[in-house]
């Protein structure tokens, strides 16, 4: 398996990839790709340019700044080795973390059992029974996406966790394909899941020496 590697849309509005390691390889030359000092203030500044009607506040691009860092340095401890993208449609919200990655098959694992237990569509654990739904991908196929809400063992809040999962298959090569989201509002979910569908739509395979190369889907 190790030459399949998620990919994804060139076009990644409004969601932004944060690199996995710093300099990003492949991305040397390029001043944002070096810290995620460097990254964050690209894009508080980039984001604030796109909003021309909406001039920011004083210290809001440092904010915004601030914010982004924060999810850069922490953000991609969640899921280890998972790519990480942040939901951004306004400069003034909270970023919304999605994880992506391959879950590696073991021999005999049936398809539609494991993609239950991955996207957690049984779980026992929340408040209500899981909204389990199918979800077509123009690249990966027929899969699901399960939407639940659970208690959170800390807090005690009710969060709400977003799971998409496939199952890829060409030749001898397979693997699973598994998109995590999680938020203590359950409404910022809600309100993102026409942007999270479509983005989760762009998400393909493609073989390793394409891996730092960014396609349109």
């Amino acid at each position: 398996m190790s030459w399949l590697n998620v990919k994804h849309a060139m076009d990644l509005s409004p969601w932004i990839r944060i690199p996995l390691m710093w300099p990003e390889p492949g991305l040397e030359g390029v001043e944002e790709a070096q810290t995620p000092e460097a990254w964050a203030r690209f894009y508080a500044e980039g984001i604030w340019s796109d909003f021309a009607a909406e001039k920011p506040d004083f210290g809001e691009v440092d904010l915004l700044s601030n914010i982004l860092l924060m999810y850069a340095i922490r953000a991609p401890a969640a899921f280890p080795d998972f790519e990480v993208f942040l939901h951004l449609p306004h400069p003034r919200e909270i970023p919304l973390p999605a994880y992506v990655d391959l879950v590696e098959i073991e021999e005999g694992q049936d398809r539609n059992a494991t993609l239950r237990e991955l996207t957690h569509a049984d779980a026992s654990y929340t408040v209500e029974p899981p909204i389990v739904e199918n979800f077509n991908s123009p690249h990966l196929g027929a899969g699901l996406r399960v939407l639940r809400y659970y208690q959170d063992e800390d807090s005690n809040e009710v969060h709400a966790g977003l799971r998409y999962a496939w199952r890829y298959e060409q030749g001898t090569e397979a693997a699973d394909v598994l998109i995590i989201l999680a938020d203590p509002d359950a409404g910022r979910i809600l309100r993102a899941l026409d942007d999270i569908d479509e983005f989760a739509s762009t998400i393909r395979i493609s073989p390793d020496e394409e891996a730092n190369t960014w396609n349109s889907s």
